[in-house]
């Protein structure tokens, strides 16, 4: 079961709510590869929001990896990669580095710091209470 929640008080724009929170589905594994997710039109329904901020939000996360769009077949989780492709690593690397220095620049240790990469990447990961 899909659960998604919008917070409007919030400063993210809805579709980054929802992209942010399929993401974490995802890799905690609450949603498997090949599961089908909602139509566009469905979540919109559901959520109460516009088609075009559900479409952005599966575009994104197409164009991320994390589902398969195919017209009139639905939408689907897909699969993760069966091999790294390197320019792929290596932008993700660079985006980890600017997260990385921003997470430095707020005050975060280097011992919290791995401590939290070490939760993340452990069981369940991006699904902890107040993982954004």
């Amino acid at each position: 079961m899909l659960t998604i929640t919008i917070d409007r008080d919030l400063g993210d724009a809805v579709y980054a709510q929802v992209a942010r929170q399929m993401r974490q589905l995802v890799a905690s594994g609450a949603l498997r590869p090949g599961t089908p997710i909602p139509s566009v039109r469905q979540l919109a329904r559901d959520l109460g929001v516009s088609l075009n901020t559900i479409a952005r939000a599966y575009r994104l996360l197409e164009a991320e990896g994390f589902l398969v769009i195919r017209d009139r077949a639905g939408v689907t989780v897909a699969a993760p990669a069966a091999e790294v492709d390197d320019a792929a690593r290596d932008a993700l690397l660079d985006e980890l580095r600017v997260i990385v220095a921003r997470l430095r620049q707020a005050g975060v240790s280097s011992d919290e710091l791995l401590r939290m990469a070490s939760a993340e990447v452990g069981p369940g990961i991006g699904a902890r209470k107040g993982a954004r």
